[in-house]
């Protein structure tokens, strides 16, 4: 038995009758699923064009530590409860080290689990929207609201931020959605869902604390307010708590033994980083700003004009009394928003990091770049009604047709504003300095001899700030990605005559050391031998930490070896006949270098105490 068709050529089309009862059963499908498949395409193609704009970035900063560390560690409890400049991020630290360990300073790694999770996030939201308002074809509205805020894009292309924000892009939305999904139906494993997920977003970050808060709120205002929500939910509130006592009483255990936990700001750095945060960074992005950024580098900072901050300021209280004017809660909706991103997205930096950075902190929009799930909720909420809701209107609306027009007339405004302000940040994008270097470094590295001796030294500061210390020097950033035998030498290099430095381009080069040479003042050149013991003096010009490299001048008449003693630092070196130089490490604040039973027709000449630096 078969179906057929006849086209208007003539031709007849015969069909096999499953087959047509196949085509037949998936056009219903689709019919039926028309606005989850709608979604779906708008899912990839925003996530496709994201990707292009990631794949312009590199590492930066912060990153260049989690990727040494990751290297440079086991995957241990210390490694991953680490309070890192008051973050506290499990869950970034072992995606940090899974990924480092694939490839390190590997960006297509990096950046395509990052994008992969973000990706989860959008999917996440479109959960969210589907269980509290329905699968209806509004919800899109503020679905593409979330996939084309301009905060989320800074957030992507630094890794160490994204490593924070994903998770709470992913962990707020599905919190909610089993929490709503309790509310509805009652049922504990709802709740225990939501818990787990309470608990994903605190393995990212300690923002996570507010998941309950928001879940308590939304209680209270849509689901017959704050005595019910209180004693209803008894079961829920308690398991919400327990994750919450759990993983702080973990995170006060590691703060006590963690030197960077944080710190109070004085009055004016948090008065002025409140502003900064609330006016020029929140009341602009929310409406698709910033239309300006920070000059320089890829910094996601916002800097728009005092009179665009201020349009934007009266712009968003317009819109929050418009929809607070017609829609039922549309008020305390907003307040949900504005709650979550002052005890969510303003506290913990103000505790962590706005003694360090001042007010400018405020300006950064990777901190409320987490918040983008809950605008797009918000924006439903003030929008549509939920189903089976009573009057959800104060008054009659415009008509339909009018609303549309308005409805779709600002969607369009906030698209619009979101390309442009996405575009011009993509002008910023790129780091072909710190890619070039990393990978003549890698290429470098690939070459060397196993048992070559490279010296330490700052890797260039357009690469990474000094700031970062210990892991701004080459033996942790470079030594990542050198093979884990030859990582331990850069760390501990020993005595040498014939060391290397990586230049600041990433090449090795012999070493040299950049100070002022001491020179005996006999006429031989060579410091005296007094009953059989050299003493070098070294001036006091050694550091009270390690890094400082001598250079230590000889001439041998054969091949032999002496015994350089620096403090309670003794180090064998095999000396080559005729003229030649000795590298090593100096003890922190050794004064001398002594050489006892100094070999007959061995002369120590110049020493010179200072930075390795790749010689001229």
């Amino acid at each position: 038995m078969t179906g057929t068709t006849k086209p208007h050529t003539g031709f007849v089309l015969t069909v096999p009758d499953p087959m047509a009862r196949s085509a037949g059963a998936a056009s219903r499908w689709a019919r039926r699923n028309g606005v989850l498949l709608a979604a779906l395409v708008l899912i990839g193609v925003v996530m496709a064009w994201k990707a292009a704009i990631v794949q312009s970035s590199y590492f930066k900063e912060d990153d260049f530590e989690f990727v040494a560390r990751a290297m440079e560690n086991d995957l241990s409890f210390d490694y991953l409860t680490r309070i890192h400049f008051g973050q506290f991020m499990p869950g970034g630290f072992l995606l940090a080290w899974f990924t480092s360990r694939l490839e390190p300073f590997g960006w297509g790694y990096a950046a395509g689990v990052i994008l992969v999770l973000h990706a989860c996030a959008a999917l996440a939201v479109l959960r969210m929207l589907r269980v509290v308002f329905g699968a209806r074809p509004a919800i899109l509205a503020p679905l593409l609201v979330f996939l084309v805020a301009p905060i989320t894009v800074p957030a992507l292309v630094w890794w160490a931020a994204a490593l924070n924000t994903v998770f709470l892009q992913i962990a707020l939305p599905m919190a909610i959605a089993s929490h709503w999904l309790h509310l509805r139906t009652g049922r504990p494993r709802h709740a225990v869902a939501a818990a787990l997920w309470v608990l994903f977003g605190l393995l990212g970050f300690v923002k996570g604390f507010a998941l309950p808060l928001v879940l308590f709120a939304l209680t209270a205002i849509y689901h017959g307010g704050l005595r019910t929500a209180l004693r209803k939910y008894v079961a829920a509130w308690s398991m919400y708590l327990f994750v919450l006592v759990g993983f702080g009483a973990l995170y006060v255990y590691r703060a006590l033994s963690s030197p960077n936990t944080g710190a109070l700001p004085i009055f004016d750095q948090a008065a002025g980083f409140l502003w900064e945060l609330l006016g020029k960074t929140f009341a602009t992005t929310v409406l698709g700003g910033p239309w300006r950024w920070f000059a320089g580098a890829d910094w996601g900072v916002a800097s728009p004009p005092l009179p665009v901050v201020i349009a934007s300021i009266v712009t968003f209280a317009a819109v929050v009394a418009v929809t607070a004017y017609y829609r039922r809660r549309a008020g305390l909706a907003w307040a949900v928003l504005l709650g979550y991103v002052l005890v969510a997205d303003a506290l913990p930096v103000l505790w962590g990091r706005v003694h360090l950075l001042g007010s400018f902190a405020g300006t950064d929009t990777r901190y409320v770049a987490d918040a983008v799930p809950l605008i797009a909720l918000v924006v439903g909420l003030v929008l549509l009604p939920l189903p089976g809701e009573a009057e959800p209107y104060r008054r009659a609306l415009p008509g339909r047709e009018r609303m549309s027009g308005i409805c779709g007339a600002a969607l369009g405004l906030f698209v619009g504003a979101s390309l442009v302000t996405i575009t011009l940040f993509t002008g910023y994008l790129g780091a072909d300095r710190r890619h070039s270097y990393i990978e003549t470094a890698r290429a470098e590295l690939a070459k060397a001899a196993p048992d070559a001796v490279i010296y330490d030294r700052l890797v260039p500061s357009d690469v990474l700030p000094s700031t970062y210390k210990t892991y701004s020097l080459t033996s942790r950033v470079l030594g990542a990605i050198a093979t884990p035998q030859l990582r331990a030498r850069m760390q501990a290099p020993p005595a040498a005559l014939d060391g290397m430095v990586f230049d600041d381009q990433g090449r090795l080069r012999p070493v040299d050391v950049q100070g002022i040479p001491l020179v005996p003042t006999t006429r031989d050149r060579c410091w005296p031998v007094t009953n059989g013991t050299v003493q070098v003096p070294l001036d006091n010009r050694v550091s009270r930490t390690e890094g400082t490299l001598v250079r230590l001048g000889y001439a041998a008449r054969a091949n032999t070896t002496i015994t350089l003693w620096m403090g309670d630092r003794a180090t064998d070196v095999e000396l080559r006949a005729g003229l030649g130089k000795v590298f090593m490490l100096a003890a922190p604040g050794a004064d001398r270098i002594v050489v006892q039973d100094m070999p007959p027709g061995v002369c120590i000449g110049d020493v010179t105490p200072g930075q390795a630096v790749p010689r001229p």
